[in-house]
């Protein structure tokens, strides 16, 4: 079976003005109306993929799960195509397995890729619909890397080829929306950038270390504003402006951050981040006094991957 679509990877360029604060979510626009939370729980088995429906509150509840039975396993990152394709990276049996809509409690693989991926942690698209694994460990690289995958997708896909120079235990991995990835490294303490298109001698023309100590997940916002998710420090750094290997946070945001893996913005511009215990949600403007909007609780022990989608 093979999935050929559009990379969904510029969600922001759907931004929607936010509505006013009522409590509850601004309603989503019309095809990216749920959350997708991967919920690692204690890893294989007992992984999971669950569901919320927009609007969004502290007392929402999964409307739907996709068990450890239908693919999810370790599960780390996801990312949606523009068609709604939802791609998850399994951790726990390196697999990268893909769901095609309307997700729910019995849907099932329509794809899942093996060759070339170890330990994966995050995945992205590019504008062309090549796919990005950010992979912990393995293959040629000691410190992990990153497989490119050229559609159309099959179970037998390989890799065109991987890069990793810079990288040191990737574990997060986002578009900036400038034809660049960039990669948060949580061993070398760096978030590191490159240029499209990738190549095996790809290097990083921007490495990040001020401010960071162990960055897991990355996101960009529709400025071009950087948000960095440290696990170590509790925060997320965000940085603004014109990016540069001397570029230093412009402000943290600590308030209800406690362990944070992944962090995405969807399309009305509110920040999603994936804490031990919760889901915390902020709204813009952002600056370090900023405070969750609300949390979510019921449904997930160990939130990390994130992903808004149909």
């Amino acid at each position: 079976m093979t999935i050929w679509k559009t990379a969904g990877a510029a969600l922001a360029a759907l931004l929607l003005a936010a509505c006013a604060n009522n409590g509850t979510s601004p309603t989503a626009p019309q095809y990216h109306q749920r959350l997708f939370v991967g919920d690692f729980a204690a890893g294989g088995a007992t992984s999971s993929v669950v569901v919320y429906v927009y609007p969004l509150s502290s007392t929402s509840a999964p409307n739907s799960t996709v068990p450890s039975a239908s693919g999810p396993n370790g599960t780390r990152g996801m990312v949606f195509d523009f068609a709604d394709d939802l791609f998850v990276a399994n951790s726990g049996n390196n697999t990268v397995t893909a769901y095609v809509p309307l997700i729910g409690n019995t849907s099932t693989p329509a794809l899942t890729l093996v060759n070339g991926i170890q330990q994966p942690q995050d995945l992205t698209f590019d504008n062309a619909g090549n796919l990005y694994v950010a992979n912990l460990a393995g293959g040629t690289c000691a410190h992990g890397y990153v497989g490119l995958y050229l559609p159309p997708f099959s179970n037998t896909s390989t890799p065109l080829f991987s890069f990793c120079n810079g990288m040191n235990g990737p574990t997060g991995i986002s578009p900036d929306g400038l034809g660049n990835i960039w990669v948060a490294n949580s061993i070398g303490a760096t978030v590191t950038a490159y240029a499209l298109p990738a190549s095996t001698a790809s290097a990083p023309f921007v490495t990040l270390v001020n401010g960071l100590t162990k960055p897991v997940g990355v996101a960009f916002d529709a400025s071009g504003s950087l948000y960095v998710a440290d696990n170590a420090k509790n925060d997320i750094a965000v940085f603004t402006g014109a990016i540069s290997s001397t570029s230093s946070p412009a402000f943290v945001i600590s308030n209800g951050v406690s362990a944070p893996t992944y962090v995405i913005l969807d399309p009305n511009g509110l920040l999603y981040v994936s804490n031990a215990a919760n889901i915390a949600i902020y709204q813009p403007p952002f600056s370090a006094t900023s405070a969750p909007f609300f949390t979510i609780t019921t449904g997930v022990s160990t939130p990390v991957g994130l992903a808004v989608g149909l």
